[in-house]
């Protein structure tokens, strides 16, 4: 199979086809990826806003839990039915933010999924310390480490958040909350610490002493940090809140608290509280809402910047995608553009080139057979193309034309002249056949033994043939043969004529043929045809075999079927011959190319006789498996019915030649009488002819004799008398010669037949009477 090659549109665009589909591909997973990122940051967004309302629960609880359990843990005063409720509303903190927790765990790192298993860990845990506590076994210390590990879960968490923030200025925000948180955290330890160090309490160990001093310092200075915040309404909340009562004395109560935490020496005694318990715990409270309600907002605005940070992504990455398939397509308009005009140049060139062939080139094979002369560099005309490729291109085929004008001007020279070598050829061989038959006509009527006559008739008839052979020399010569008649012929004596030219004529049988005449302008072409015809078919046929010839009339004229008992040829080659048969080639066409590949002209000469009459020569199959020719004679070839035979003399119409002679042209410009048709056999002329034929002769007996041998010593016999002459008298041998010779005969008349008659002899000018073959 043959390999599939693209056209030149499709190598162009494929050029920009490869690269432009590349960049979209490029540009559809870029976009792709960052619709993707701003899928996850959206989702990141949404669940950080569901994660904020528990989260801030969980600490305020886990805070009040603390504070109050440490309380109760150092001796001061506490009520039993708040550290119920604030173990209860732990417990739901912690329920209310399993749900977040997974997912963000799923939308998270690794680490987040650990932070979340510790938190489930310490929430397992939380149980026995209650138990712990309530049986007062519990010491401060411990309770206060255990409290602690859920706050830095719950930052470890935002820190993790933070790291995984779509955007940086999330992640910034996020770094602010912590800090935030980082703050309330440590205020609420050092609200939980500061229990032990009031009246009621029982003191701190040094190292929680420590501890609660560097607390103190340290959510403060978070806590003044927030003032240099580069949001405006988070700057402004925390100096309100450093402007409120309640900080102020926070301060004041954690000062004095922070001075019995330190280690003391006998001469300094215990620093005096500004602040009462109750007093102390509402200001906290206040201090600690105000930093969660700051720590929500910071929360809050990075889930906002997030989700607008999604939105600028799907965006953009929108924007991108439409801008790389624009500069796909625009590369792919321009190049189809480009390649379009490419075509366009190449079809014209392609039309033009196609018109020099079909069109220019058959006008100027046309004018050098009408025998003009040409100039094939004026003659050819300019393919204009521009410098380019395609106009090289175009060049090369105008200088290609210009060669086929030059090689077609020097062929039809050549044609010219070999159309005149055989035309002098053929006329040439025509005289000397038409004299041949002349003297043969001659000889045969001069002469009287059978023997020579036989040997007469078949140079004559081998004469014939060589005539034919001459008329196939002026038909590829692309001439036209010279036997013409100028009245209608009987269909029956031109089959007889064409048979007598065949060389195996004694093997055609001819059946049953319609009463027809044939015009005379068709006669010689036909009777060529036939015995063409009739020829190939002994030829390809075995020697014993016949050759029949049968005809009917149909529609559209005469059909006659010319059937052998041969081999027959197969499918593609009678294929082959149909076509050439239906479509002759010109005979300007006819070359030496065509005389080497095939040397069956038969065929070629039968199509151009054919086609000049507008008769159709069709072969197929006999049913004897050899080859069937159907000529169909068009009814503009038919004359009319042929007259029947005139029986009212009681005596039956005498065969004649009736005879047209025709000059044909020498090759030297001169004319040479010459008969260019067989004399067509007729047995009554057309209606309205004039019967002009002359006599035949009559053989006299004894004509010939020496005058010695045709002196008769019998008494001359009277016609008048009524006494018969008086029968010679033979000898005993004479009568056994006569009966022998009597009985032979009748023995060989009760023979089978021995064969059909030898077809009729075709006579040439100066031809009288017709004479059979013997």
């Amino acid at each position: 199979m043959r390999s599939w090659r693209p056209g030149v549109r499709t190598r162009i665009l494929a050029i920009a086809l490869v690269p432009s589909l590349a960049l979209v591909l490029l540009g559809v997973g870029a976009a792709g990826a960052l619709v993707d990122r701003s899928t996850d940051a959206r989702d990141w967004a949404r669940e950080l806003r569901e994660g904020i309302a528990p989260t801030r629960e969980l600490i305020e609880a886990l805070q009040e839990e603390r504070r109050i359990t440490l309380w109760q843990i150092a001796g001061a005063d506490s009520d039993v039915r708040a550290l119920t409720t604030a173990r209860l509303r732990l417990d739901n903190a912690l329920r209310l933010l399993a749900p977040a927790q997974s997912r963000l765990a799923e939308l998270g790192p690794d680490a987040m999924g650990a932070s979340v298993d510790a938190f489930a860990a310490l929430g397992a845990g939380l149980v026995t310390l209650r138990a712990g506590v309530d049986a007062g076994i519990i010491p401060v210390a411990e309770a206060y480490a255990f409290y602690n590990r859920m706050p830095e879960l719950v930052q470890a968490g935002v820190r993790i958040a933070q790291e995984s923030a779509p955007d940086p200025a999330t992640a910034l925000e996020l770094a602010e909350s912590r800090e935030v948180l980082q703050g309330l955290e440590a205020m609420s330890r050092a609200t939980a610490l500061g229990a032990a160090l009031t009246d009621g309490g029982t003191g701190l160990t040094p190292d929680l002493g420590a501890e609660y001093v560097r607390l103190i310092g340290f959510y403060r200075t978070r806590v003044d940090g927030l003032l240099a915040d580069s949001d405006a309404d988070q700057a402004a909340a925390a100096r309100a809140l450093l402007d409120t009562d309640a900080w102020r004395l926070l301060g004041t109560m954690e000062t004095a608290l922070a001075q019995r935490a330190l280690p003391r020496t006998g001469a300094v005694p215990q620093a005096v509280l500004p602040l009462t318990a109750g007093a102390w715990q509402a200001d906290a409270e206040r201090v600690t809402l105000a930093l969660a309600e700051l720590w929500q907002s910071q929360n809050t605005r990075a889930q906002r910047l997030a989700g607008d940070a999604a939105d600028v992504t799907t965006r953009n990455s929108l924007w991108a995608g439409a801008a790389m398939l624009t500069v796909a397509l625009a590369a792919i308009l321009v190049a189809l553009l480009l390649a379009n005009r490419i075509i366009g140049r190449l079809r014209r060139l392609r039309d033009q080139t196609l018109a020099l062939a079909d069109d220019h080139l058959a006008e100027t094979m046309r004018r050098l057979a009408a025998g003009e002369t040409l100039d094939p560099e004026t003659h050819t005309p300019a393919l204009s193309f521009g410098g380019d490729e395609i106009g090289q291109v175009a060049d090369a085929f105008q200088h290609a034309h210009a060669a086929a004008v030059t090689a077609a001007i020097t062929e039809s020279r050549t044609r010219e002249g070999v159309k005149a070598v055989f035309l002098n050829i053929a006329h040439r061989s025509q005289v000397v056949v038409h004299r041949q038959l002349e003297i043969l006509d001659e000889a045969e009527s001069e002469q009287e033994d059978p023997t020579l006559l036989d040997i007469f008739f078949r140079l004559d008839h081998l004469a014939t043939r060589e005539r034919r052979n001459a008329e196939n020399l002026v038909i590829l010569a692309g001439g036209r043969p010279g036997r013409q008649w100028r009245n209608p012929v009987p269909l029956m004596e031109v089959v007889r004529s064409a048979v007598g030219e065949t060389v195996e004529y004694k093997r055609v049988r001819t059946g049953r043929l319609p009463e027809v005449f044939l015009t005379g302008v068709a006669v010689g072409d036909l009777i060529h045809l036939l015995a063409e015809l009739i020829d190939n078919a002994t030829s390809f046929s075995p020697p014993q075999s016949h050759v029949r010839i049968t005809g009917a009339p149909v529609g559209r004229g005469v059909a006659l079927e010319i059937i052998d008992q041969g081999m027959g040829i197969t499918d593609p080659e009678l294929a082959q011959a149909n076509t050439r048969l239906a479509n002759p080639a010109r005979t300007a066409d006819f070359g030496l190319t065509l005389l080497s590949e095939d040397a069956r002209l038969g065929l070629f000469v039968v199509s151009q006789l054919a086609a000049r009459h507008g008769i159709s020569v069709r072969l197929s199959e006999s049913d004897y498996g050899g080859v069937r020719a159907i000529v169909l004679v068009p009814d503009a070839l038919i004359a009319g019915p042929t007259p029947g035979p005139d029986y009212s003399s009681g005596q039956l119409p005498v065969r004649r030649w009736s005879e047209t002679r025709v000059a044909a042209p020498n090759p030297d410009g001169s004319e040479y009488p010459t008969l260019t048709t067989l004399p067509a056999l007729t047995t009554n002329p057309p209606p309205g002819v004039p019967d002009i034929r002359p006599e035949l002769p009559r053989r006299r007996r004894q004509e010939h004799l020496a005058p010695e041998l045709a002196h008769d010593p019998a008494p001359a016999y009277d016609p008048s008398s009524a006494i018969a002459p008086p029968a010679p008298e033979r000898t005993a041998e004479q009568s056994r010669d006569l009966f022998s010779a009597i009985e032979n005969g009748t023995r060989q008349g009760r023979r089978a037949d021995p064969g059909p008659l030898p077809p009729l002899r075709h006579l040439q000018e100066g031809d009288g009477d017709y004479f059979p073959r013997r």
